[in-house]
């Protein structure tokens, strides 16, 4: 009996905002790739291990004036060269790696919150197309109350031909509707499914839910974020280039042949002298960068703080005029239907007038719930830049 309950109550509640968004972030292949391609950031930081691969020399025969046989003592000469890594060079590098890592991390959380922008989006679309439906639901209702009267009226003799046929047509034009608004439905919670690679039957939400947008704080948004860290990761590369850019020492051990059967062993140092500008063109651009780097970090600051104060005086915009619908406009036209219908049915207005009243009733309805989508588009947006739901 417990099991059949938790079975009913699981069919008779859709999915939630929340469920929806978290089903997305842990499913959506875009994140996905992002934290493959981290790991393959973290392999840079195994880049100094290259600089320590040795060089082998080796001489093979006798040539010349040599009295000996290639086949006796065939090996003159072996050489073995060791780069001494500089010290800070790990360092650096490991630094560098660690920013660009932290710098990645901020975009895959720009990512991040764009999914949940436009998952959000897809559940309020959604929510948007089910009202849609209801709304010519009722539309189509209204009309064949409409046509059922009228068609008594003319059956009776009191109306024209004319009115059946208006009554008719607005019956047919509400039925098209009806199949398109279900038609629209039914795509966006396909759309919304495949942002969760779930079937969708239905959503647990009201398209009247508006959120208030809070205060961003700027500075550690991601997408202002991954420049501060990519500015890091550019100097610590800096100063990468300037260590190689010093005097590379490698020490050197060399064994030769010195007689017909006696080999001669000698150890030395050798050192790179860095005297046609090493490095300096890898400076010059990467100091370009960073200082780029930060000119656009404080665009992109200046940009999110624009895009989020036009949002917020939209969306504060939106939420007062459906307010001011739902306090006045909509009781008013509420109120003109079924005084119209009744006058109707009283014989005191004609048919166009009640099918311009019903037209007027619909289409607010529509403009009210098309300002409400306005709203959800508005914080989908909100969310996009780093909002938080």
């Amino acid at each position: 009996m417990i099991l059949l309950f938790l079975l009913l109550i699981g069919v008779s509640y859709g999915i939630e905002l929340s469920e929806a968004v978290n089903k997305a972030l842990s499913y959506y292949p875009s994140l996905k790739a992002l934290e493959e391609e981290r790991r393959g950031i973290e392999g840079k930081a195994l880049f100094y291990r290259s600089y320590l691969n040795p060089t082998v020399g080796l001489e093979l025969g006798n040539f010349g004036t040599s009295k000996d046989g290639v086949r006796s003592s065939p090996i003159y000469k072996f050489s073995y060269s060791q780069p001494v890594l500089i010290y800070p060079l790990s360092s650096f590098l490991k630094e560098a790696v660690k920013q660009e890592l932290s710098a990645f991390d901020e975009g895959i959380a720009q990512e991040r919150n764009a999914i949940v922008g436009d998952v959000y989006l897809a559940f309020y679309t959604t929510l948007y197309k089910r009202e849609l439906l209801r709304i010519a639901e009722e539309d189509y209702q209204t009309s064949q109350d409409i046509y059922s009267f009228v068609k008594k009226l003319f059956d009776l003799g009191e109306i024209t031909k004319l009115d059946l046929f208006r009554a008719e047509r607005e019956l047919d034009i509400a039925k098209t509707e009806l199949e398109l608004a279900k038609s629209d439905y039914q795509s966006a919670i396909r759309r919304l499914s495949l942002f969760l690679n779930e079937d969708v039957k239905d959503l647990d939400g009201s398209i009247e839910d508006l959120r208030d947008m809070k205060a961003l704080q700027f500075e550690n948004l991601p997408q202002v974020k991954r420049y501060e860290y990519l500015v890091k990761s550019t100097k610590a590369n800096i100063q990468v280039e300037r260590t190689l850019a010093k005097p590379q020492l490698s020490v050197d051990i060399l064994a030769e042949k010195v007689s017909q059967s006696e080999y001669g062993f000698r150890a030395g140092f050798s050192v790179s002298l860095p005297i046609f500008y090493k490095r300096q063109a890898e400076i010059i651009q990467l100091s370009s960068q960073a200082r780029s780097l930060e000119r656009l970090k404080e665009l992109e600051k200046i940009k999110t703080q624009i895009e989020y104060e036009r949002l917020v005086k939209r969306y504060e915009t939106i939420k007062s005029e459906v307010k001011r619908i739902d306090d006045t406009l909509l009781v008013k036209a509420r109120e003109e239907l079924s005084l119209a219908m009744k006058s109707y049915r009283l014989r005191t207005i004609t048919s166009l007038e009640l099918s311009e009243t019903k037209r007027r009733y619909i289409q607010l309805l529509r403009y009210r719930l098309d300002l409400l989508m306005q709203a959800h588009e508005a914080y989908s947006k909100y969310l996009s830049l780093g909002g938080q739901l």
